[in-house]
């Protein structure tokens, strides 16, 4: 299916803003294969979020396969040169969401876990938990010392024991997982402050967040319904969340000593 055709079904979809993206790439086809999500969102007036909405709109993964449609309209793609398209895409997507995640402002994020009296780390799978495991090693070089969640019973001895001090760090790839709601809503109950780590995406558990991180993952699709999601962001705004920590406690430490 081609781009055109995409407009057309899920037209109704589509916002002001989503139709003046399409407008300028329906004009700059060939010019908008070779931009940036950067590029094109500076070209549009619009924010990299705005990109990634619209790209999702029409049923996209996100704008890695937008370019790819486009590049599909523009050349004939042999397999060889396709799977070649398919990586640069990735890395471009993986340049863009590394320059989205510096540009983030943490402070409030550092403030929270400056001033709890103790952090909890729960994670919902296995590279959850190995994000998790990675946030707990890094934060013990700032003094920090993170306990990481695992398994109901641990969730549960938690849940009686946490405090409005303490804050819990929820990490999860959909922000939809049974699990993961479930500890929110029991969190919120208890209004205890806790910051979920997402892919970006409309999803429950950072509606109910006292704060939200998303990262844009991207996905690529083999053919017969397999598919590959580069996941490794998570482990980048790991290192990046800690290097800017250490940074803001230091700062806090400092201010502390000319008291």
């Amino acid at each position: 299916m081609k781009i055109d055709e995409l407009i057309n079904k899920y037209y109704d979809r589509l916002s002001q803003n989503d139709l003046h993206i399409w407008q300028y790439i329906n004009s700059n086809k060939e010019e908008c294969c070779n931009l940036s999500i950067h590029e094109l969102a500076s070209r549009c007036n619009v924010s990299k979020t705005t990109i990634l909405r619209f790209a999702k709109k029409l049923s996209l993964k996100g704008y890695s396969e937008l370019k790819v449609y486009l590049n599909w309209e523009k050349n004939s793609i042999n397999d060889e040169n396709l799977d070649d398209l398919f990586i640069d895409n990735i890395c471009e997507g993986w340049k863009s969401s590394i320059d989205e995640i510096r540009e983030k402002d943490f402070t409030e994020i550092n403030e929270m876990i400056y001033k709890s009296k103790r952090v909890f780390l729960y994670g919902t799978g296995t590279l959850q938990v190995g994000v998790a495991k990675e946030l707990k090693r890094m934060f013990l070089y700032c003094g920090e010392v993170f306990n990481i969640v695992e398994g109901g019973n641990e969730t549960e001895m938690i849940l009686n024991n946490i405090t409005s001090n303490d804050l819990l760090i929820l990490i999860s790839l959909t922000g939809n997982s049974e699990r993961a709601v479930k500890l929110a809503k029991q969190l919120l109950v208890k209004n205890i402050p806790f910051v979920s780590i997402t892919k970006l995406k409309n999803n429950e558990l950072a509606r109910m967040s006292t704060k939200s991180i998303y990262i844009a993952t991207s996905i690529v699709e083999f053919g017969n319904g397999i598919f590959h999601e580069a996941s490794n962001l998570f482990f980048i705004l790991a290192e990046i969340l800690f290097l800017r920590y250490a940074s803001y406690k230091k700062k806090m430490d400092v201010s502390l000593l000319k008291l």
